[in-house]
């Protein structure tokens, strides 16, 4: 567990912390104990990020059968690895930005009671980006078939939202948000800060996100244990193994060639990783090379 000063220097000049409100001093020693609503906030040069974990889960060892016995025995003793289900808000030129929304409530989710305790409410969101549309990511836009965010515009891939309406209870979802769901072809740059990637393999037109610094890099990972050492292992929920792989190692290399931070949708902890390492946990090392 970092120390608050050690967190501030290995962030350079991006001071994170974990608060219960935006405006909160940070703690001396964050951790997961001390934020029992699980909301990370991390300040970076030019805006603000927000890790609200939806929900604390597990990957279990089943999910990755092409994994050979002795590597998951000696990663994943007890037969899983840690992992999580995250939202990720960035607060940039006035505008609340929502990067993917978790289960939803009637699952579990955490979403709505992590947004209010940082005080907003749902109307305070202005753009919602999917990284796709497996449950998991698009659950909480929807609450008793309402929309949850009145206002928020919806942006996904063109190639999601051609997968997603072949799909009944991801059409159902996305209609609900009607003329306010929009696509983008990959390489566009949304509301001038945000880039859009390329990432397909865990979905058609899975989508990683670049922020200044940051790369969201939705399910680009699901069990860093082990696929941060052997990105070459996928797990079922991967649509195309073959270009999932290719994925994983062109955004690892990314994240090494550009210096960047990861903050991933089943990364656990903070959900935040710099140099393959997770903030606020010391047990994921870096990789020499891929």
């Amino acid at each position: 567990m970092y120390p608050l000063l050690a967190v501030v220097f290995l962030l350079n000049a991006c001071q994170a912390k974990q608060a219960t409100e935006p405006t909160e001093a940070p703690s001396t020693e964050p951790s997961e104990a001390e934020t029992p609503d699980n909301v990370y906030h991390f300040e970076f040069p030019n805006f603000e990020m927000w890790t609200l974990q939806d929900k604390q889960s597990s990957m279990s060892a089943s999910l990755f059968p092409n994994v050979d016995n002795e590597i998951l025995q000696k990663i994943m003793p007890t037969g899983e690895a840690e992992s999580a289900i995250n939202v990720f808000l960035i607060h940039k030129d006035g505008k609340y930005v929502l990067f993917d929304t978790g289960l939803g409530s009637e699952s579990g989710g955490q979403l709505l009671s992590n947004l209010s305790s940082i005080n907003l409410t749902p109307a305070d969101i202005d753009i919602i980006c999917l990284t796709h549309c497996h449950r998991d990511h698009i659950g909480g836009l929807v609450a008793h078939d309402t929309a949850v965010f009145p206002k928020a515009e919806v942006w996904l891939s063109n190639q999601e939202l051609a997968a997603s309406r072949k799909d009944e209870p991801m059409r159902k979802i996305l209609n609900l948000y009607g003329f306010r769901v929009h696509s983008f072809m990959m390489g566009d740059s949304l509301a001038d800060f945000i880039e859009t990637i390329d990432a397909i393999g865990h979905t058609p037109g899975h989508t990683v996100y670049k922020i200044g610094q940051v790369l969201i890099i939705g399910d680009v990972i699901h069990a860093a244990a082990l696929q941060i050492p052997y990105p070459e292992y996928c797990a079922v929920y991967d649509n195309n193994a073959g270009e999932a792989i290719v994925t994983r190692k062109h955004i690892y290399k990314m994240l090494q060639d550009a210096d960047l931070y990861a903050a991933g949708m089943h990364l656990p902890k903070s959900g935040v990783m710099h140099n393959f390492n997770l903030i606020f946990d010391t047990n994921i090392k870096a990789c020499e090379s891929w």
